[in-house]
């Protein structure tokens, strides 16, 4: 009987930086405009800057909650409150994108290696 190994993805600033930088650029593309503050715009510098936002009146990273608990990922794979999956009336990113966003907040949020 062979045992089973699961490997813990590692993930990395740059690539959440990546990954919501992309689903930016993709809405961007789609609604030929520049979103508006607040409303639409995902786009943060430094980890510490997303740790720290609020989406929707809501704390976007709660220190020690679950990622999948967070209104990050709730908002990033289906709705927070009121307000519907983000980016607003999309285009929304892959659930393959979601997991990666998720293991880096449960991995500790690291920077960098």
């Amino acid at each position: 009987m062979s045992e089973e190994t699961t490997e813990t993805q590692v993930v990395y600033w740059p690539r959440v930086k990546e990954i919501l930088d992309g689903i930016m650029a993709r809405w961007i593309e789609r609604w030929g405009r520049q979103p508006l503050p607040g409303i639409h715009a995902y786009y943060w510098d430094t980890p510490q800057a997303l740790q720290e936002s609020v989406l929707s009146g809501l704390r976007a990273i709660e220190p020690g909650l679950p990622a999948r608990q967070t209104n990050l990922v709730k908002s990033l794979a289906r709705s927070v409150g009121t307000s519907g999956k983000m980016p607003l009336r999309g285009p929304f990113l892959s659930t393959e994108e979601v997991d990666e966003v998720v293991a880096w907040i449960d991995g500790g949020m690291p920077e960098g290696p």
